[in-house]
């Protein structure tokens, strides 16, 4: 919600609303002592206060509260029924899928879970949740749950990738994947709902992520391609289908693609044309972090790369300009003079 629609329909600033849901959220789950219960009541918005923390400046305290939300999913007594037990799994899923994320985007240690002896929440409707039908062996077709699950999928290859022995290994679990993915999901995707263009432009942002993953030390920089999936978001908010999604969106860090970028510009000469835009995209990209998350270890690292870049191309753009102006027997004025 847009600053401007936050004061017409709640009467105050966007930053005031937010302190005082937040409080109002927290005060709810201290009442209903959500450090110690199993109660699916509880635990659902308990994990989607955590799931909408990481778009805020209070993302460092998802990591060590998803831990405890997780060993509380997990530790609930058994003879529950088949609905009750399917929305279990899709909180176990989407709290393994959050600690995903604060390893990739905040250097956290991943949670001690074998997430393999748990099974994968269903590819199916609300309504066919709420009939009590929780069966797997229709997963193909678009469903309320199939966003979650492309995601998921998609983070399980990423730790798949991890243990993969060869290069062939790693880009066969890439193209299962997405074969995977657009067989299941994506081929129902018809346009009919807004959620069906998110789907497909997350699914083609985060495999290209996969893909420059495995060959990021080869020509990917050349070829443009992690400049390409760093400069996505700006387009993104281009699109007008992209405005209702702008929230989660920008959730998306691209740390590693981002870190290439700025480590290559901090070794290269920045004369070249490809070089510049590159820093331009870095920058507008590291730009949009929340601040609480530029000031972690990896922003300070992406902020350190970047000012250092920048550092040595105006002192070779310099050193280029006197060099000129020597040939050429013209005085050229220090820009370090001109500054103050």
């Amino acid at each position: 919600m847009s600053a401007e629609d936050t004061s017409a329909l709640l009467g105050m600033h966007k930053v005031a609303a937010i302190k005082i849901y937040r409080a109002a959220t927290e005060h709810a789950l201290m009442r209903a002592n959500f450090l110690v219960t199993d109660d699916l009541s509880v635990l659902q918005p308990f994990v989607l206060f955590l799931l909408l923390s990481i778009f805020t400046d209070e993302a460092k305290l998802v990591w060590p509260l998803t831990g405890i939300a997780q060993r509380l999913v997990t530790t609930h007594s058994t003879g529950h029924g088949p609905v009750s037990q399917e929305i279990r799994r899709r909180l176990y899923w989407q709290l393994w899928y959050l600690d995903k994320r604060a390893v990739e985007d905040h250097g956290k240690s991943a949670l001690d879970t074998n997430h393999d002896t748990v099974s994968l929440p269903c590819n199916i409707t609300d309504t066919e949740l709420d009939l009590g039908y929780t069966s797997t062996t229709q997963d193909k077709g678009w469903a309320e749950s199939s966003f979650p699950l492309i995601r998921l999928d998609i983070a399980r290859t990423r730790s798949s990738l991890a243990t993969a022995q060869s290069l062939y290994e790693k880009e066969q679990l890439i193209q299962r994947c997405h074969s995977r993915i657009k067989s299941r999901y994506l081929a129902s995707c018809d346009g009919s709902q807004p959620i069906h263009w998110l789907a497909k432009h997350v699914t083609g942002v985060l495999i290209s992520e996969l893909w420059f993953e495995i060959h990021s030390a080869g020509l990917f920089f050349s070829a443009w391609c992690p400049v390409s999936i760093i400069d996505i978001p700006r387009g993104v908010h281009e699109d007008a289908q992209a405005k209702a999604w702008s929230w989660l969106l920008k959730g998306y860090l691209q740390f590693q693609p981002l870190l290439f970028v700025a480590a290559e510009l901090s070794a290269r000469s920045m004369g070249d044309s490809l070089s510049v835009r590159a820093w331009e995209v870095a920058h507008a990209a590291f730009g949009r972090w929340p601040d609480e998350t530029r000031r972690t270890g990896q922003g300070k690292l992406l902020d350190s790369l970047l000012r250092n870049s920048q550092e040595r191309w105006r002192g070779m753009q310099q050193e280029a300009a006197l060099a000129t102006a020597s040939l050429l027997n013209v005085p050229v004025e220090d820009e370090s003079a001109q500054d103050k």
